[in-house]
């Protein structure tokens, strides 16, 4: 008898890293359970319909506007008949499990007492957890979880440690490397591609959304700027810089700036998928990353990279690995998800130069 397999997440916008995040769940959940059939709750259905080639249906809204909307469309009707149908319902990868952003918490959580309401058997699962600045938010996440969670699985020891001395939960939690990191990209390449002598660079605005304070909002001009000290690192040791953006619905101004700076010295690419940004980082000889994703799909890879540390998950995820290129490690922090290092745009040149340096020996 098939399995029926629920996975909700932050899919369908079109952002690389959680694309592949739910591909690679899939790729897990297929293996594990070998007769199973997988929906997705996503904000663009036929996005990922077409893109992982599996059912969806419309995301749970989490406002009373998009309660509305969904019944007048009666979205919601079957968004809840496939979880009242399913037999396992997972929320699955992503760093949603914060109270960073104060509204997050609920509005996810909340999903897993829905699908208790029908008996359903509920996991979190591959996800990141932290930090949690706030007694509601600790409150609202240990409601949640101790009453509506039968398995938990975090990806990094940081999550771990915000679930259990932060928030409380008195329940079993395992530890798993990110499912990224397993994800079966011997699917998506030509093993057959030769180098193009680029490195891919992958980065995006920080310090810019609201929930920062304004002096991080004037960190970003000086970020930019060690970004910039990169890609002429990169075009010194005669790479071609090739910046691939995870999400071109809000990074194209970004994408611009840096045509502006340097024009035809380096080249823009925005996948449509990660099919598409793996080929692209596959034909590079290294990447650089500021997104987490980067770092892991190159990880999966076997390509030499670059993290700049912004957050815990990525720390997190390098303890899972033997990384050979630790004396060239960036970190940069708002104070809350990392520590609030000092940007130097003339240590990230160097660095940059020296990791460069040891992927040619």
């Amino acid at each position: 008898m098939s399995k029926k397999i629920v996975i909700s997440g932050w899919y369908g916008p079109g952002n690389i890293g959680d694309e592949a995040i739910l591909q690679a769940m899939i790729d897990t959940f297929e293996e594990q359970f070998q007769n199973c059939t997988i929906t997705a709750l996503s904000f663009n259905p036929s996005y990922t319909k077409n893109t992982q080639k599996i059912n969806a249906v419309r995301q749970v809204p989490s406002s009373i506007k998009g309660w509305v909307y969904s019944a007048v469309t009666l979205n919601i009707f079957k968004t809840i008949k496939v979880i009242k149908d399913c037999d396992l319902f997972v929320m699955g990868g992503g760093g949603f499990l914060s109270d960073w952003q104060p509204e997050v918490p609920h509005d996810w959580l909340k999903q897993m007492k829905i699908a208790k309401f029908f008996g359903k058997e509920t996991w979190l699962y591959g996800i990141g957890a932290g930090p949690f600045l706030s007694d509601e938010g600790k409150q609202t996440t240990r409601y949640y979880i101790d009453n509506f969670v039968d398995k938990i699985t975090v990806r990094d020891k940081e999550s771990y440690r915000q679930l259990v001395e932060n928030v409380k939960i008195n329940k079993a939690i395992e530890i798993e490397i990110d499912p990224v990191a397993k994800m079966k990209v011997e699917n998506y390449i030509d093993l057959n591609d030769s180098s193009d002598n680029s490195i891919v660079m992958i980065y995006t605005e920080y310090f810019k959304s609201k929930y920062f304070e304004e002096k991080h909002h004037k960190k970003w001009d000086l970020l930019f700027n060690a970004f910039c000290s990169q890609i002429n690192a990169v075009l010194e040791h005669g790479f071609l810089p090739k910046l691939v953006f995870f999400q071109k619905n809000i990074e194209e101004d970004l994408a611009n700036r840096f045509i502006e700076i340097f024009g035809d010295n380096v080249k823009v690419e925005f996948p449509n998928d990660y099919k598409e940004a793996v080929k692209m980082m596959n034909k590079s000889d290294a990447i650089i990353s500021f997104r987490l994703h980067g770092n892991i799909l190159a990880y999966a890879m076997k390509k030499p990279f670059l993290p700049i540390i912004y957050h815990h998950k990525t720390a997190g995820f390098l303890e899972h690995i033997d990384y050979p290129y630790e004396n060239c490690i960036l970190e940069v922090g708002d104070g809350k998800n990392w520590k609030d290092e000092k940007i130097v745009p003339q240590e990230w040149f160097d660095k940059t130069n020296l990791f460069l340096e040891s992927i040619k020996k």
